[in-house]
């Protein structure tokens, strides 16, 4: 994976959250043209799979079916688009930057599970900074480091049947999407530059890929309502993944 300047984040990936219907969530992905890898483990407790992308990647996170909770930060959560991940070259300094902004930010933690590479067992490894309150109420947001990359984005994942390959934008609602913007301004470090607006919306241009919050007055918190991941070809056709696609689990 190519680094990045210090200050301009990538996305690096959008949380799924299944609870113990991780293989009804798994199979509808399939159906719909996905090649997802293989259920693996946590250090956490926790199990994922992933649909692997260019340069981002969906993770479909719970935990087997039976088995107790280990995760007390996905405990609650419902089945459905649920995180923000951001992806930092440094934890450890990202960190730092996220505490003298005055967040309220945990200690860098060790992440990792199990995997496959050329045939070998290997460990796939992380660190993460999370935060004690959230930037933005409603939203689960984190930062992730990859210590392993090459493990991650595995050219066997990154073919699916549908021929969806970019991850290209989330739609975030918000009854202040200002205030919204504002947070993720400071959040990211992000320029002005990065920001236009309309009646409506704002949208924040990141490197690989745009956010759009949309003003919903009825909302008490912000929450994430669809993604839209769209073809690498001359005539793109979007594919989108919002709770209307989730009923059919």
């Amino acid at each position: 994976m190519s680094s990045v300047h210090p200050q301009e984040y990538l996305f690096d990936h959008l949380v799924m959250i299944g609870r113990d219907s991780l293989d009804a969530l798994g199979e509808l992905f399939q159906s719909k043209g996905f090649h997802l890898s293989p259920l693996s483990h946590h250090n956490l407790g926790s199990c994922n799979r992933l649909i692997m992308l260019d340069t981002s990647y969906i993770e479909l996170l719970g935990w087997e079916k039976g088995k107790q909770v280990q995760r007390a930060e996905i405990a609650n959560q419902a089945i459905g688009l649920d995180a923000l991940v951001f992806r930092t070259d440094d934890a450890n300094a990202c960190y730092e930057q996220l505490k003298s902004s005055g967040f309220a930010v945990n200690p860098v933690q060790e992440l990792s599970r199990e995997g496959e590479f050329m045939g070998n067992q290997v460990l796939v490894e992380f660190k993460t900074v999370r935060f004690s309150e959230q930037p933005i109420p409603g939203l689960r947001i984190y930062f992730c480091q990859h210590l392993t990359p090459e493990y991650v984005w595995q050219e066997q994942w990154l073919n699916h049947a549908n021929h969806m390959n970019s991850l290209k934008q989330i739609m975030i609602a918000s009854s202040d999407i200002h205030n919204t913007a504002a947070s993720l301004k400071r959040l990211l470090n992000l320029d002005p530059k990065n920001f236009s607006e309309d009646q409506e919306s704002i949208r924040i241009t990141l490197p690989n890929i745009e956010l759009c919050l949309q003003t919903q007055h009825t909302l008490e918190d912000a929450q994430i309502i669809s993604a839209r991941l769209e073809q690498d070809s001359a005539d793109p056709v979007d594919f989108i993944i919002d709770q209307h696609f989730l009923t059919h689990i």
